[in-house]
């Protein structure tokens, strides 16, 4: 699981995403305002909080250095600007990878003992 956590003017911006089924959440100041299934290499959101502040938020893979890359925009003035942006690379997918196959691993390994008693 990828998250990125995004604050911006007394909002926070909170996406999920799984790295392995490709689906996607988001949740604007703690609730789930979008879930979906996506398995492109890029997406996008746009939302309005309950102040009615639009924001853009936008992920991508990075082809060179396969970095993961979460934007957050803010209306301005008939355009969105640049507010922040927030990186996660290939080692942490690794780690979470590896991680999950300990887990199943364990977890076969109890399930086989409990066969054997």
């Amino acid at each position: 699981m990828i998250s990125f956590l995004h604050q911006d003017r007394g909002h926070t911006f909170k996406l999920q995403a799984s790295n392995w089924a490709g689906w996607e959440k988001l949740w604007v100041d703690d609730k789930l305002v979008s879930q979906r299934f996506n398995i492109s290499g890029q997406t996008e959101y746009q939302v309005s909080t309950e102040s009615g502040n639009d924001y853009r938020l936008t992920t991508l893979v990075e082809p060179d250095s396969q970095l993961i890359i979460c934007r957050l925009y803010r209306h301005h003035n008939r355009d969105f600007e640049h507010v922040c942006s927030l990186k996660q690379g290939k080692n942490h997918q690794q780690r979470q990878a590896r991680r999950l196959y300990l887990l199943s691993a364990a977890a076969m390994g109890s399930a086989l003992t409990l066969l054997i008693w």
